[in-house]
């Protein structure tokens, strides 16, 4: 048996796919996402019309699925098929199944409630702890300090609720910038901040002979805000008390710490690379000050606005990565990328992983972001600079060099 063969393992309602119905599928797609539902794609042959009216191939099933090589396989994976499009062309019919994380569930309806508890109020996180106890799912969240006496849900779902919370919502400690993440892994709801400053999970090295995990490695920066004084988020409102319109900036010099992704943090309204890390005080408004019950120096605006900022200032610095097959690779996690050059070389947010398996073997598609970048940004020379050599790795014991084939499945 070849151990590195692609392959995946799927069921539908608990019930697992013979190998004669597996082998009908060409494409298998799932993309792993922070800022969207997870996705689960396949593409069936339906030669003969047979699955187009089989009861596992229908929407609102759950489908189930690993992934990777039959010797490596990915943690398991479930979502509901929301989707089915059927194609008969000429040649050979195809059913392909979109189906979606349970995120859905939480989307469905809209809800009008004001969530409260005994003084001195309910926070976020336990709002979000509720929350997953109603849709049957396990709560990973983590305690925030936005304690207020009253939180309205006005015609949202819980879905968008969670999100809107999430912008606002400021770790316990106090000391970090606002924003959480919230998105649904599995049978899990998370919401808690994001792991910016976690370590790696995985390095990637690029190699031109394309011999490294990395195959290909396309980075961008926003040159753009150059001297535009574009660098600053303001979240407008109005203040519940007197009805009137309030404003919060958030700049890099009013926006409490945050992590920093590399060695010069890139400066959003100047567009240049400062090598000193990114904080500042928190802006004091008195006007809505007094709409919590504790820390009254902070405001829900002021705390909406400095996430914003820090969400811009994530994106000022993107790339996207194609390597082969990684069945642990992971949204919302820390990779190290490596032989791009000392600016880009570095520690990574992960936002995407595309895993696909088809004809072409198994290849993944990432989305990465970053706040700052190595040395080399900063840095002048009088003469032209030399690239240093990459040093050939012994090639990975786990994941081998280069990965074709067929799709293999079970």
């Amino acid at each position: 048996m070849n151990v590195w063969q692609p392959t995946f393992l799927i069921s539908i309602e608990g019930q697992s796919l013979s190998r004669d119905v597996t082998q009908e599928i060409a494409s298998f797609v799932f993309m792993d996402n922070e800022e969207a539902s997870d996705l689960l794609e396949l593409v069936i042959a339906n030669r003969n019309g047979q699955f187009t009216d089989d009861p596992l191939f229908q929407e609102g099933n759950t489908i189930e699925a690993k992934f990777g090589y039959v010797g490596n396989l990915s943690g398991k994976r479930k979502c509901l098929i929301k989707e089915i499009s059927y194609d008969f062309p000429v040649g050979v019919p195809t059913i392909q199944l979109k189906a979606l994380d349970r995120g859905i569930t939480l989307a469905a309806n809209d809800e009008q409630k004001a969530w409260t508890t005994t003084p001195p109020g309910i926070t976020a996180s336990e709002i979000a702890e509720q929350i997953a106890a109603k849709h049957g799912l396990r709560a990973v969240v983590e305690p925030s300090s936005d304690r207020l006496p009253k939180i309205a849900q006005a015609n949202e779902s819980d879905a968008q609720f969670l999100m809107r919370l999430a912008s606002e919502a400021r770790p316990k400690s106090g000391k970090e910038c606002a924003g959480y993440s919230f998105y649904i892994e599995g049978d899990e709801l998370h919401f808690h901040p994001p792991g910016l400053d976690s370590p790696p999970t995985l390095t990637l090295e690029y190699f031109g002979n394309g011999e490294g995990l990395l195959q290909s490695f396309q980075p961008e920066t926003l040159t753009q805000f150059n001297n535009s004084g574009a660098g600053r988020v303001t979240a407008r409102g109005v203040d519940p008390r007197t009805r009137e319109a309030t404003e919060h900036p958030a700049s890099n010099e009013d926006t409490p710490d945050r992590p920093v992704i590399g060695e010069y943090h890139f400066d959003l309204e100047t567009g240049e690379y400062r090598e000193e890390p990114p904080q500042g005080n928190i802006l004091v408004d008195p006007s809505v000050s007094a709409t919590r019950t504790q820390e009254p120096d902070r405001t829900p605006g002021k705390d909406h606005a400095d996430a914003a900022f820090r969400q811009a200032e994530l994106g000022a610095i993107k790339a996207t990565a194609v390597t082969i097959g990684i069945p642990t690779l992971r949204a919302k996690t820390n990779v190290a990328i490596t032989g791009v050059g000392r600016k880009f070389s570095g520690t990574w947010y992960v936002t995407s992983v595309r895993h696909q398996i088809g004809d072409g073997g198994y290849m993944c598609e990432l989305k990465l972001r970053k706040n700052a970048v190595g040395k080399g940004a900063s840095e002048k020379s009088a003469k032209p600079t030399e690239g240093e050599k990459n040093e050939q790795l012994v090639p990975c014991p786990v994941i081998p060099a280069a990965l074709t084939g067929n799709i293999s499945s079970s």
